[in-house]
This record gives C-alpha cells, sequence and structure tokens, in this order.
C-alpha cells in the first residue's frame, strides 16, 4: 500500500526560551525583582512549533524553513529531528530566539534576539511542496 502524501508546513522557525521562579525581593541596585529558583524551559516556536502539532496527530509531516548554523538554528533543528521530516532553507543571520523571563506567573520582560530572514528557496523545498497532500504556511511575522 502506497503511503499518503504528508502534509508539508512552511514558515519561519522561532526558539521559545522560558525562565521561570520565584521574586521575594527587589536588587539592592535597581527596583527590579530578583528571580530565584529559575527553571529554563525551550522549546521551538512560530511555524515550527505549528509542524510539532501537526505531527502529534500521527500525520507525516515535513517542515520546510530557514535554519543557519547558530546556537538556536542547532536547538531547534535537534528539538525538530526526531518529529518531522526537516526540509532547510539558508539563513542570512542568526535564528529568532525570543526569551521570556516570568516570576510568580507574571511575565517580567521579553528579550528578543536575531533575525530569522530566509535567503531563498532550494531544490530540497520546491520538491516537498510538489509532494504535499496539502500544504499549511505559517507566518508569525516576528
Amino acid at each position: 500500500m502506497k503511503r499518503p502524501a504528508p502534509l508539508v508546513v512552511v514558515g519561519d522557525s522561532l526558539l521559545d526560551q522560558d525562565v521561570s521562579g520565584h521574586a521575594e525581593r527587589l536588587a539592592p541596585d535597581a527596583p527590579v525583582p530578583v528571580v530565584a529558583d529559575a527553571e529554563h524551559r525551550t522549546r521551538p516556536g512560530g511555524a515550527a512549533l505549528a509542524a510539532c502539532l501537526a505531527a502529534a496527530t500521527g500525520r507525516e509531516t515535513t517542515f520546510v524553513t530557514a535554519l543557519g548554523d547558530d546556537e538556536a538554528s542547532r536547538t531547534v533543528r535537534n528539538l525538530l529531528e526526531d518529529r518531522v521530516r526537516l526540509v532547510e532553507v539558508p539563513l542570512d543571520a542568526p535564528l529568532s530566539r525570543k526569551t521570556r523571563l516570568m516570576a510568580d506567573g507574571r511575565p517580567l520582560l521579553r528579550l528578543d534576539e536575531g533575525d530569522g530572514r530566509a535567503a531563498g528557496p532550494s531544490a530540497g523545498a520546491e520538491q516537498a511542496l510538489a509532494d504535499a497532500a496539502a500544504v499549511l504556511v505559517a507566518d508569525y511575522g516576528r
């Protein structure tokens, strides 16, 4: 029996990081909370999250996205490798990383790093689209 054609997700990958802990006092050098006992959580974001959620339904999923050689790209690649078939497009700048700092469940700040702009299409991306049963385009417009 022939395998069904995959769902192809196309879009921008982000690396989402959450740092959460407790704040019981203010810093002596500035009126800001001191976050202690911090827990760190890293997960795929943007279209990478959409691809993971689609794959979690049991559907064969191909994810077309821009990734590079930077740390955030390597982390996203590692988070995705067992979940989806990854088709990479070259990345011109470091991948976008969103780090949220939270104290007692309340957001204090978000630090945005990287750009994540694709350098252009690739032959692998074009072939993945040609082989797709359905295409989901996810543009988070960071």
